[in-house]
């Protein structure tokens, strides 16, 4: 019994891409948290209510405004009490003064003793020492009364609010009345392993600025530019890598305080390397491998592929790097419908 010839299989369809050379950035890409430049906890400087919240929740604060008051009555009437003693006590220096300038006018007439002129002059003194004890009452409740208006250290943005006006609060709060971050710039950091930290150190000190995309959780979403800023002194050994900073402008305040973030820092440049769309790249137990179409096939729109055996390097955007194989510049590479076929299959070429 004779057996059936097969059918002749029909030609698989594939869409072509074309090997190039083209200048590749070398990224190095990380996991980063915004850290602001500054964080500030306000809390008070002297007992007392809380009389009033001058700033809204969230609201951007300059440096010195006035953001909660104090009920200062208490500490005014220490003070006003202060300035009558201090005023009191300098007319006592006065008049010990005046009396001094007597004595000494009288001495030379012998009208009143030496030891007498002495004990002004002591007494004098004292008049002054408690003077000066006074002054310094005074200005540490000036200063305490200044306290009362509790203002920002800096500019930034006030968070979410720890207390309420009418609250009495002390200065052993931990929690305080706010805390200020500032925005706009604001710092990433974020770690590199350390077999990696020689291309940035030599990169960083080449270029003396070293570009920074920060990017969304989907890693594709630009949410910033930044600069490389610092790269730390030592290795986490815990984790085998060296932590870095950027510093990211922040003008749109996108990058919220301790947000996590993806960080793709550029190190250098490979010039006029070979590259092939990604998705020409196929992965076999002998190592990556990408499927080639002769030219004079390509242009008649079939023919037979031919398996090359190549070194994928780096990818940027939709293209890899070909460190290595048997692949030139201009190499017609089957990009879509590759996974089905195996060396000397019979394609046909569609558009894509």
């Amino acid at each position: 019994m004779h057996k059936r010839p097969r059918p002749p299989q029909p030609d698989t369809p594939v869409t072509i891409g074309t090997a190039s050379n083209a200048d590749i950035p070398l990224q190095l890409d990380a996991l980063g948290t915004v850290t602001p430049r500054a964080t500030v906890t306000v809390k008070t400087q002297v007992n007392g209510t809380l009389d009033a919240v001058l700033v809204n929740e969230g609201q951007q604060v300059k440096a010195g405004q006035v953001i909660a008051r104090i009920d200062a009555r208490a500490l005014r009437a220490q003070l006003l009490e202060a300035q009558g003693t201090l005023e009191h006590d300098q007319a006592l220096l006065a008049n010990a003064q005046a009396d001094l300038q007597r004595y000494q006018s009288l001495i030379e007439g012998g009208s009143i003793s030496r030891q007498t002129l002495d004990t002004q002059r002591s007494t004098m003194r004292q008049y002054a020492g408690t003077v000066k004890a006074d002054q310094g009452s005074v200005a540490n409740l000036q200063v305490q009364v200044g306290y009362c208006d509790i203002v920002a250290p800096m500019d930034g943005r006030i968070g979410l609010l720890s207390v309420d006006a009418g609250n009495y609060v002390t200065t052993s709060d931990s929690t305080g009345i706010a805390t200020i971050t500032t925005e706009a710039p604001t710092d990433i950091v974020y770690a590199v392993p350390e077999d990696k930290i020689g291309d940035v150190v030599d990169a960083f000190r080449t270029s003396g600025a070293l570009a920074v995309d920060i990017l969304a959780r989907d890693k594709t979403t630009l949410l910033d530019h930044a600069t490389l800023k610092a790269i730390d002194n030592l290795a986490d050994t815990s984790t085998g890598t060296v932590k870095l900073k950027a510093l990211a402008p922040n003008h749109d305040g996108r990058l919220f305080p301790n947000r996590f973030v993806n960080v793709r820092m550029t190190v250098g440049t490979l010039h006029d390397a070979l590259t092939v769309p990604t998705v020409a790249i196929q992965h076999g137990a002998n190592g990556d491998f990408v499927l080639t179409i002769a030219a004079s096939d390509a242009q008649k729109g079939a023919g037979r592929v031919t398996l090359r055996h190549v070194t994928a390097g780096v990818a940027y955007g939709s293209v890899t790097v070909i460190q290595s194989g048997d692949l030139r510049k201009g190499d017609t590479v089957i990009v879509d419908g590759a996974d089905k076929l195996d060396d000397g299959s019979a394609v046909k070429i569609v558009k894509s």
